[in-house]
């Protein structure tokens, strides 16, 4: 990576906003004052820049940072210690010439340094493999997702909706792109690895990383159970005590003749688990207990993505109610389930054999194969339905009003793609914070933007080597700073 680098002593007469310091009645020796600076590239990505500086008199420190067109950015505020601190820029852009400050705070004072320059290398020519184009204007933030990139590579990345890649991180190994993608409300990424969809006797493990790409932690469980690809939350606890909630599997012989298959194979089955920091359990809801092998309809069996290893419930998707009551979407059984957080009973069902429920305003009378069930602040449900039992498949992005005491589902907004899109795995949809609407069709690598009224404002197509990408998640981000609701 070329990069020019500025090694600055105290403050000079060129530096930005040096004289907002002359404000505040204080000697020059209170002032913060910046001893040292130095931008240092970062090892994970040559989009992200660390900057390391010594100062004195701070409290607290950030980098702003402009490019060649004067495009403006800055990183939140670190603390300062008072020795070799750091401070990371993200989501710059590649083989971009930058100029920066470091302004420093210290009690009543702000200053900045003289200011430097760094330049960004051109991307991996791993990433050269993927192709982003877009139409449209996209609202606020970064669309998070991964990909399998030259056979051995996952690689986790972020793009602006112009398709230019403002943030990434590789990840060697031979696997499928399989697996949960996302930013955590500590700020941090967490992401699934391993070879499982979701019922394989094979090790797996969520890998958490800072957004500069630095491995926190792993988490994962222990034979004879499986940890499952799908969904990790990590929430705050009533002790403020971290809680991590994901799916495990174990398998148990089953007779398969309910399904057309003439034979007593090993059969998943899922347990919904909710761990502290500390790893030792708080809850775990077992499917076994509350779900028959026979409740299956769904997909089509056999399934190429689970063939000899399959799981009957399959769930997809982990979210919480209003009320802090779990909300979990079971792909095989074509089912919403609502689980009691405490007592691990079930609420209600929505969908499958045993649904409860009564389909109001839906001409497509209800859901198949789903993914993505969130509970939006209204109380409404919104999911991606993958539509595997429409005449003719189709996949959309449907939202219902659930009365729980007349025991209805009304359908109050939906979005069907033109032309048709089906995608018999994965998927996504969010609403945003702008009132649109989100839809990751992500086996096709195709996502899209659309206002209330279900006007398409803007798309996106992700390729790997000039074929559609099979993404597991495509997520909007706000910040890589730091997590915010999209």
């Amino acid at each position: 990576m070329s990069r020019q680098i500025v090694i600055v002593l105290g403050l000079g007469a060129g530096s930005l906003g040096a004289c907002q310091a002359n404000q505040f009645a204080q000697s020059p020796g209170t002032l913060p004052r910046v001893v040292s600076a130095q931008a240092s590239g970062n090892d994970h990505s040559v989009l992200s820049e660390r900057i390391v500086f010594q100062a004195e008199q701070a409290d607290s420190a950030r980098a702003l940072y402009w490019d060649e067109n004067l495009l403006a950015d800055s990183t939140p505020f670190v603390r300062v210690t008072g020795g070799n601190d750091t401070i990371v820029a993200l989501g710059l852009r590649p083989s971009t010439s930058y100029r920066y400050q470091v302004e420093l705070n210290g009690g009543r004072a702000t200053s900045r340094s003289d200011t430097l320059s760094f330049s960004t290398g051109q991307l991996p020519e791993l990433l050269h493999r993927l192709s982003i184009s877009t139409t449209g204007t996209g609202g606020p933030g970064l669309t998070l997702t991964s990909a399998q990139v030259g056979g051995s590579t996952v690689v986790a990345f972020a793009f602006d909706s112009a398709g230019t890649i403002r943030w990434y991180r590789e990840f060697a190994g031979n696997e499928p792109v399989s697996g949960d993608l996302k930013q955590q409300p500590n700020g941090h990424f967490t992401l699934y690895r391993g070879t499982s969809f979701g019922s394989q006797q094979v090790p797996g493990e969520y890998i958490e990383f800072t957004a500069a790409g630095d491995s926190v932690r792993s988490i994962t469980v222990a034979q004879p159970r499986f940890l499952d690809n799908h969904e990790l939350l990590l929430t705050t606890g009533p002790d403020d005590g971290e809680r991590q909630h994901f799916f495990v599997y174990d398998h148990r012989p089953t007779d398969l003749s309910f399904v057309g298959v003439q034979a007593t194979i090993p059969l998943a089955g899922h347990q919904l688990v909710r761990l502290r920091a500390d790893g030792s359990p708080e809850f775990e809801w077992n499917a076994w207990d509350h779900v028959a092998p026979n409740e299956w309809i769904e997909p089509p069996t056999p399934d190429p993505l689970n063939p000899g290893e399959p799981d009957y419930d399959h769930p997809n998707s982990l979210g919480f109610d209003r009320d802090g009551n779990y909300i979990v979407s079971f792909r095989h059984l074509g089912q919403i389930m609502k689980i009691n957080a405490g007592s691990g009973d079930v609420m209600w069902r929505l969908g499958g054999l045993r649904n409860q429920f009564s389909f109001r305003n839906d001409p497509l009378d209800g859901f198949s194969a789903q993914h993505s069930a969130r509970i939006l602040p209204n109380g409404n449900l919104l999911l991606y339905d993958n539509g595997t039992r429409h005449d003719p498949p189709e996949s959309r992005a449907v939202e219902y009003a659930l009365d729980t005491k007349a025991m209805t589902a009304t359908l109050v907004w939906q979005f069907r793609h033109s032309p048709i899109i089906y995608t018999p795995y994965v998927g996504l949809v969010q609403r945003l914070q702008n009132g649109n609407t989100s839809i990751a069709y992500a086996q096709s690598g195709h996502v899209t933007e659309v206002t209330s009224d279900g006007t398409v404002q803007w798309e996106a197509d992700i390729k790997v080597d000039g074929q559609p990408a099979f993404c597991y998640r495509l997520t909007r981000i706000v910040s890589l700073y730091g997590y915010e609701a999209p």
